[in-house]
């Protein structure tokens, strides 16, 4: 054979496997062909990462592939966030999305130092759930009542602590309003994770949080812990007898945690449809729908299309938040 025309041929089928490859990780063809990572933006051990892992457990089986959970945290999730931002959009790196990290962030963070845009820098795979906040106070603390809370905070301004995860977080920002509202002053203690943050109120040195039922239900038992109010619209299934804010008079604080999958803008609309579907197989799974009724939670599992429109939503919503607070998010 002409060694020449054997050179041709062999060029020839390399520059074509090589097309056609290159093509397939355009359009997503054969996803996932290796481990997918999933960052979670949030220190190890609190319920964002126990929930992200049981997720991305369930979703490997349904992939064939295994999916590595890596945390990320720090800057109210702005860190992990940023990195899946700028990773390459083939569906091999997914974010653990919240309300922090693609609706309140950008409020409260110039572009320049977020280095992301929540809206532009990602396409969303699934809302997959959510869960109401809880206002909730030391054991120690006499308030028996929202209603003996605020009359304490009155009494002594600036003096009753309350703890968050983070400057900017879901509940710093909905303490900062329940405070315009009641017209009372308090100090925020932030922290970086919501573990510790618990841990402070637990033990009297810190008043008060807003906290999830993951975090707080073996507290609220023990009595190292007492709930007010939920912040949600209509009571929680889970604890009945416990008001509302809304009930109360506090109008307009419906605090809600939501997790969801994204990936970098650009991913392929086949790979995008594919961890939809994964994701979907592990929201059906008995083992999440355990976890998630026990933690008081509602199931969304919306699809890519549904999950742009609640976070453009939700962008909205804690834009308008953040305007109403203020100066008050600098305390």
């Amino acid at each position: 054979m002409n060694t020449k025309r054997s050179l041709t041929y062999l060029f020839a089928s390399a520059t074509l496997m090589g097309a056609c490859v290159a093509g397939a990780a355009q359009t997503g063809a054969g996803f996932p062909q290796r481990p997918v990572t999933v960052i979670v933006p949030w220190p190890a051990g609190g319920f964002t990462d126990v929930y992200a892992r049981k997720v991305s457990e369930k979703m490997a089986q349904d992939l064939g592939q295994p999916v590595i959970v890596e945390n990320k945290p720090g800057a109210n999730g702005a860190i992990g966030t940023a990195l899946v931002a700028r990773a390459a959009p083939d569906g091999y790196t997914v974010v653990i999305e919240t309300a922090d990290t693609h609706a309140i962030n950008p409020s409260i963070y110039p572009p320049a130092d977020l280095r992301y845009d929540p809206i532009k820098d990602f396409r969303q795979v699934s809302i997959l759930s959510s869960q109401p906040l809880i206002l909730a106070v030391g054991g120690n603390v006499a308030a028996k009542s929202v209603d003996d809370l605020v009359r304490m905070a009155k009494a002594r301004p600036g003096e009753l602590s309350y703890a968050t995860w983070g400057k900017g977080s879901v509940p710093h920002l909905g303490i900062v309003r329940f405070s315009k509202v009641a017209g009372i002053e308090l100090n925020h203690i932030p922290y970086k994770g919501v573990s510790p943050a618990a841990m402070d109120v637990m033990a009297g040195r810190v008043d008060m949080m807003l906290t999830g039922l993951f975090t707080s239900s073996d507290h609220f038992k023990n009595g190292t812990m007492r709930p007010l109010a939920a912040a949600s619209n209509q009571r929680m299934a889970m604890m009945p007898a416990l008001p509302t804010l809304q009930e109360l008079g506090y109008p307009d604080l419906e605090l809600r945690l939501w997790y969801g999958l994204g990936v970098p803008a650009g991913t392929p609309d086949a790979v995008v449809a594919r961890l939809h579907k994964a994701a979907s197989v592990a929201m059906a799974s008995d083992d999440i729908k355990a976890l998630l009724d026990k933690n008081g939670m509602d199931i969304h599992n919306y699809d890519p299309a549904r999950a742009t429109q609640h976070v453009l939503k939700e962008r909205e919503r804690w834009a308008a938040a953040a305007e109403a607070a203020g100066d008050g998010l600098g305390n």
